[in-house]
C-alpha cells in the first residue's frame, strides 16, 4: 500500500481497513472539502486472481476488476462532493484479504481519470 508514497502527491489518510475476501466489503464515505479522494486497494489471495470493486455515487456506478497479488495497489480518483460507496463482491471459493486506504490529494496531483465513479473514456 505504500508503493505510491514517493509519487509526490502528498496523500493525507482519511480511512483504511483490511477485510476477508469471503465477506462483503461495503463502505460509505463522506467526501467533503476541496481535495480529491484517492482509493488505493489491493488483495492478497489464494485461488482468486481478481475481485470486483464497484464505486457509486447517486445514480452513477462503475465496476472494476482488481488484480490480486499485484505489487502495487490499484488507484481510483473520486472528486469531492457527496457520499460515495465502495463495494467489493465477496468470493466463496478462495482465501485472502482485501486492503484499502482512502486518502485525499490536491487536485493538481490527481493522475489519470479525475472521476472513476463517472468513468473516463480512453
Amino acid at each position: 500500500m505504500d508503493a505510491y508514497d514517493g509519487d509526490g502527491s502528498h496523500p493525507e489518510l482519511v480511512d483504511s481497513a483490511t477485510s476477508s475476501i469471503t465477506g462483503e466489503l461495503h463502505k460509505n464515505f463522506q467526501a467533503p472539502g476541496t481535495r480529491w479522494y484517492r482509493l488505493d486497494i489491493t488483495c492478497d489471495t489464494q485461488g482468486v486472481k481478481e475481485l470486483t470493486l464497484t464505486l457509486s455515487r447517486g445514480n452513477k456506478e462503475q465496476a472494476y476488476a482488481i488484480g490480486c497479488g499485484d505489487t502495487e495497489a490499484d488507484q481510483f480518483n473520486i472528486p469531492p462532493g457527496g457520499t460515495f460507496t465502495a463495494q467489493v463482491d465477496p468470493v466463496k471459493d478462495g482465501t485472502g484479504l482485501v486492503t484499502w486506504r482512502l486518502n485525499t490529494v490536491a487536485r493538481d496531483n490527481v493522475d489519470g481519470c479525475d472521476d472513476d465513479i463517472d468513468g473516463c473514456d480512453g
